[in-house]
């Protein structure tokens, strides 16, 4: 089995380098590539997602789909430790699991519990519980669930362990009169950008919305989504990305305020320059391409969007079944056709290119700081099977 695994990666790899390296020209759309360096292959049956990975390339954390539970394994594929947490024990995180396993340093992770109010529990890497942290959240006013974004990173910073992320229940929207909650001025209130420290579980917010961001600035509402955060753990820099939004905002986090460093004007000639408004009840059919992720890859950026199915043939097709327009073979055959995926490259605070899609089957799952990106092709895979496969991608400049 070893030996078809690695027939298969070097069918990727000679294909991926078999193609003729063209002029891409130059600019903020000039076409680029990941290609593939190879793989990790994990021996475990359920499928896997990659949470987190060491600095400097070592172990990663992943997360079973089916059982929540986390995997330490090395970065070869193989698993050093199965933990066993969903139950009530000392050391145990519940029996829903886990939002998400994040790395605390080089000898510690912790878990943000899937309870009614989450907590974070810090591990040592055997597996034993050392400290419970109090919960953030305010009440419960929003659920988010993702499949491949765990919404915090450990990090050590000036020496001392914190957690920072996006929590979307550390904003009470009762706060807000019922007639300003679908507003613009929703934006000027939302403090949901967090960092935790562990030692004194001392919290700081910051508002989740950039104040030049267009449609605060502009008073303009586009709905309530979370804008995607990303962070750079050895360089301490932020990324912010509304999902409706022409701008991505990087900022240095080394001191106790995030400070802007960068606005980067963010284009493609399927995205429009006006950004509409958008209804709360429009949300789902709305044609507009939102961003769909964020991630930094060594000293770039990337940012996920992807085209949608136009308004009017969506709008006809949920005629035809309102409830589930997903099983229609009519919506799989427009998504086929019109869902396309784009990643946008940013560097030294502007767009230098873009890649259209990926050159192996998956979804994108995680990145590094150290320039990897890894394809996860364990959810919905064109032939079963009873491992996971990760394939490892770099840029190919």
């Amino acid at each position: 089995m070893i030996k078809f695994r690695h027939c298969l990666v070097s069918a990727f790899i000679l294909f991926s380098c078999s193609s003729e390296n063209k002029d891409r020209g130059q600019g903020p759309e000039r076409k680029m590539a990941f290609v593939l360096v190879d793989s990790v292959v994990v021996d475990v049956l359920e499928p896997l997602v990659i949470d987190d990975q060491q600095l400097m390339g070592g172990a990663f954390l992943m997360r079973g789909r089916n059982s929540r539970n986390p995997y330490l394994v090395n970065k070869n594929g193989k698993v050093i430790k199965a933990y066993d947490l969903l139950n009530d024990s000392p050391n145990g995180i519940g029996f829903n699991g886990a939002f998400g396993y994040n790395f605390l340093g080089v000898d510690k992770w912790v878990g943000l519990s899937q309870s009614f109010f989450k907590q974070f529990h810090i591990y040592n890497l055997e597996g034993d519980k050392i400290k419970v942290l109090d919960t953030i959240d305010l009440g419960v006013f929003k659920l988010t669930l993702s499949f491949y974004q765990s919404f915090f990173r450990g990090l050590i910073k000036d020496g001392e362990e914190i957690l920072f992320g996006i929590e979307d229940n550390l904003f009470d929207p009762n706060s807000l009169s019922k007639e300003n909650r679908n507003q613009p001025m929703y934006y000027d209130s939302v403090k949901t950008i967090f960092s935790y420290r562990v030692k004194d579980q001392f919290l700081k917010q910051f508002n989740a919305y950039p104040e030049s961001w267009g449609p605060r600035k502009e008073r303009k509402y586009v709905g309530n989504s979370a804008p995607f955060i990303a962070y750079h753990r050895s360089k301490h820099l932020m990324a912010v990305l509304p999902k409706v939004s022409n701008q991505l905002f990087i900022y240095d986090f080394s001191g106790n305020e995030p400070v802007l460093l960068h606005e980067v004007t963010l284009t493609h000639k399927y995205r429009p320059q006006i950004i509409p408004e958008i209804a709360e009840e429009a949300a789902y059919t709305s044609s507009y391409p939102r961003f769909t992720g964020l991630w930094f890859v060594g000293d770039r950026v990337i940012a996920e969007f992807k085209t949608r199915i136009p308004e009017d043939i969506l709008q006809s097709l949920m005629a035809k079944s309102p409830v589930r327009v997903d099983e229609l073979p009519e919506f799989q055959e427009a998504k086929k056709k019109f869902v396309k995926t784009f990643y946008l490259v940013i560097e030294d605070g502007k767009q230098i290119g873009m890649v259209e899609g990926l050159s192996v089957p998956g979804m994108l799952d995680y990145t590094s700081e150290s320039g990897e990106i890894y394809v996860n092709d364990n959810i919905n895979p064109e032939v079963e099977r009873e491992y996971n496969v990760f394939y490892r991608l770099k840029f190919e400049y």
